[in-house]
Order: structure tokens, then C-alpha cells, then sequence
């Protein structure tokens, strides 16, 4: 709808519902409190006294929800990074388990074979003992004890034992290929589930390192989104008083206006009487002849400390507000270089406040509020026109400097 002040409705109003952020709710805000402050102009504060709550009640909430729907990015890529490192471990065990399962059979196959291997080199054993109890009046180039000694090679000593057919060779010849193959093949297992023991272990610990980058993250976002939040709020009070200063400007404009109206028409009366009588024009003080003239654009209407006070304030405020823009762009800059890098072992706390600060929106409101009484009182005062009199015929000495009208007009 249209705006009694002459402009449009604010771009937060036109934005989708997904797309609203914090500082579109306090231009909502801003915006709800200019209509409050138009119809307390023309209805006076009694017409919205039940409503205004209620409205910043609605506006807090929507605050609350926006921040709660605004969450970083970051976070969801580290989770689903997190949830596919889980799985990916999971299916590392589970095929661990089965090649665990095969290595178990396969070790049961091995030991049945290698026990039927050496059931038939036990009756090998038997048979060559008695071929060699048969041959012991020949001659040999192997004794027994010779052969005592050299048992650990009976692989040798069997395939070129003389009176061994050619089969039996063949079988002992097999036999040991079998055994050092199975040998080879074991081994290569024992060294592959090795290489599996350090992949796991060194998914653990990357597992570890993002579990504490992610939560390092969370506190950082906490403590920024803290931060951002006050100075947010800073910077809605710091506008706020701003606002209360040109409006009370406004209001001694105005009634510096009224002021000269009266005066001039006590100075057309002043000047008829200076029409009867001329010779009583040198007897004018020289503050009657400055609260006379009046169409002077030059003369006094302010002392020059008041106006340095003014200027000063002024330029504090504006001084704070560019430091707290600057300190927020700080932070976010600040949050994006910490993103990047590694975390620190430092120990986090967080501490919960125990009472809930009050919130910027109702902050807001009260300074409306506070200004609509500030102007009802500043009207009901009818002693300013006596007192502007003495002040003005007090400080006849000061004037104005050219530096000091330069800045009055771009207050």
C-alpha cells in the first residue's frame, strides 16, 4: 500500500518469505514504526498503545525464525561430508569382515591340505627309512646321519634319494609347489589387510580432525552471529538517537520560526513609533537593535558553544557508526580467512546467557515512542519564547563565523 510520507514500501516487503534476512526484518520494523509515528501524530498515542506490543511481539518472532532458517551453507557440505566419510567407513568394514571370513576359509583349506601334506610325508618318511635299511650294505653318498642333519632340506634329499621312481619325485616336486605357493599367497594377504589397518586408521583420524573443525565452526558462527547481532543493535540505536536530534533540530526550527514572526510584527510596531519620534533611534541599545532586526540573515541565533556542541555530537555519532560498519565487514572478513584455516586445540566454553537480552526491534520502538513524548512536551512549553528572549539579549557579544553558518546549514 501506499506510505502517507511520500514513499514506496520498503524492498523487504517484496522479497520472498525464503529469502528473508535480519536486517530485512528491522527495515520491516523501521518501517512499522514510521506508520506508528504517523498515526500518533494524528490520533495521538492512546490508538495504538494496545497494538504496538503486539506488533513487536510479531516482530521479534519473524526475527527468530529468519535467523533460524539462515544457517551457513558450510555446515550442511561439512555434514554430508561427514555422513559419506561414515558410510565409506562402514563398507570398509564390511568388506573387512568378509575378506576376514575368506582369509579364515581359505586358512582352513591350507591347514587340511598341509595336514594330508604331511600325513604323506610322515609315510614317505617311513618308506625311505626302509629303503635305506634295505641299501645299508651298499655303498651311498648319503649316510643316515647325514640325512639327520639335513632334514630341514628333506625336499632335496627326497627328490635325489637314489632308488626314488620318477612318480614319487613328481610328487614331492608338486607337493612343494604347492606349500610355497600357499606360503606366497598367505603373505600377501598378511600384507594387504596391513595396507587396510592404516586406510582405516587414517580415516579415523581425518574423521577426528573434521569432527573438531566442525565444532570449532559452530562456536566461531556462534560467537559472529553474536557479535553481528549487537552490533546491529548498536547501530539501530545510534540511528535512532540520530533521528531524535534532527526532530528536536526540527522542532527549535519551528519554533525559532514562530519566534520571528512575533518579532517581526513587534519590530512594524517599534517602527511606527520611530516615525513620530527619530531622535529617540540613538537611544536604542544595541540588543534592542539586533532582537529588531530581524531580516538579517547574519544575526545570532545560536551561541558559537552551542553550535560546536552540536557539530561536535554530530560527528561522534557518524564517527560510530562508520566503526561499527567497519568493525562488522572486520568480523566477516575475519570469519572467511578462519574458515580456511586449520583449527587450534584451544578449549571451547560456551556460556548460555541466563536472562534473555531485549531485542533491537523493541529497542526501536521504545525510541519512537520516547520521541513522540519529547515532541508532545516540547509544544506544551510555553515558556521558551521568555526564555529565548533573556538568552538572546544575554549573548548580544557572540556571532556567527562563516565556518559556524556553513555547518549550521547542513545541519
Amino acid at each position: 500500500r501506499a506510505m502517507d510520507g511520500g514513499g514506496g514500501a520498503p524492498p523487504a516487503l517484496e522479497k520472498n518469505a525464503a529469502e528473508l534476512t535480519v536486517m530485512d526484518v528491522y527495515d520491516i520494523a523501521s518501517a512499522v514504526g514510521q506508520e506508528f509515528e504517523r498515526v500518533i501524530d494524528q490520533h495521538g498515542c492512546e490508538a495504538i498503545a494496545r497494538l504496538m506490543p503486539k506488533v513487536v511481539r510479531v516482530l521479534e518472532i519473524l526475527e527468530v525464525l529468519v535467523s533460524r532458517n539462515h544457517i551457513n551453507p558450510e555446515m550442511e557440505e561439512l555434514r554430508l561430508e561427514l555422513d559419506r566419510l561414515r558410510l565409506e567407513r562402514m563398507d570398509r568394514i564390511e568388506k573387512e569382515r568378509k575378506h576376514q571370513k575368506e582369509l579364515e576359509l581359505v586358512e582352513d583349506v591350507w591347514r587340511g591340505e598341509a595336514q594330508d601334506l604331511l600325513t604323506q610325508i610322515a609315510q614317505l618318511q617311513e618308506e625311505n627309512k626302509q629303503l635305506m635299511t634295505n641299501l645299508s650294505h651298499k655303498d651311498i653318498n648319503f649316510t643316515e646321519e647325514e640325512f639327520q642333519k639335513h632334514e630341514g632340506n628333506w625336499f632335496s634329499v627326497f627328490f635325489f634319494q637314489p632308488g626314488m621312481s620318477e612318480r614319487e619325485r613328481q610328487v614331492m616336486k608338486k607337493l612343494k609347489e604347492v606349500v610355497d605357493k600357499q606360503r606366497d599367497e598367505i603373505r600377501a594377504k598378511d600384507r594387504e589387510l596391513g595396507l587396510k589397518n592404516e586406510d582405516v586408521e587414517a580415516l579415523q583420524q581425518q574423521q577426528n580432525r573434521l569432527m573438531k573443525i566442525n565444532h570449532d565452526l559452530r562456536h566461531r558462527i556462534t560467537v559472529v552471529e553474536a557479535q553481528g547481532k549487537a552490533l546491529i543493535e548498536q547501530k539501530v540505536e545510534l540511528e535512532a538517537y540520530l533521528q531524535t536530534k534532527e526532530q528536536e533540530m526540527g522542532n527549535l526550527r519551528a519554533e525559532l520560526g514562530k519566534l520571528r514572526e512575533k518579532l517581526q510584527g513587534e519590530d512594524n510596531q517599534n517602527g511606527e513609533e520611530i516615525k513620530v519620534e527619530p531622535n529617540n533611534d540613538d537611544c536604542l541599545s544595541e540588543s534592542e537593535k539586533m532582537a529588531m532586526d530581524l531580516k538579517d540573515p547574519n544575526r545570532p541565533r545560536f551561541t558559537l558553544q552551542e553550535l560546536r556542541d552540536v557539530l561536535h555530537e554530530r560527528n561522534e555519532l557518524k564517527s560510530k557508526v562508520f566503526l561499527l560498519q567497519e568493525e562488522l565487514l572486520y568480523y566477516k572478513s575475519e570469519d572467511t580467512e578462519e574458515e580456511i584455516r586449520p583449527p587450534q586445540p584451544t578449549p571451547i566454553i560456551q556460556s548460555k546467557p541466563s536472562t534473555q537480552p531485549e531485542s533491537g526491534i523493541k529497542r526501536l520502538f521504545s525510541f519512537f515512542s520516547r520521541d513522540k513524548k519529547r515532541l508532545q512536551a516540547s509544544q506544551k512549553n510555553v515558556h521558551f519564547q521568555d526564555t529565548f528572549g533573556e538568552w538572546s539579549n544575554s549573548n548580544k557579544g557572540d556571532s556567527y563565523t562563516e565556518q559556524g553558518q556553513e555547518a549550521l546549514q547542513h545541519l
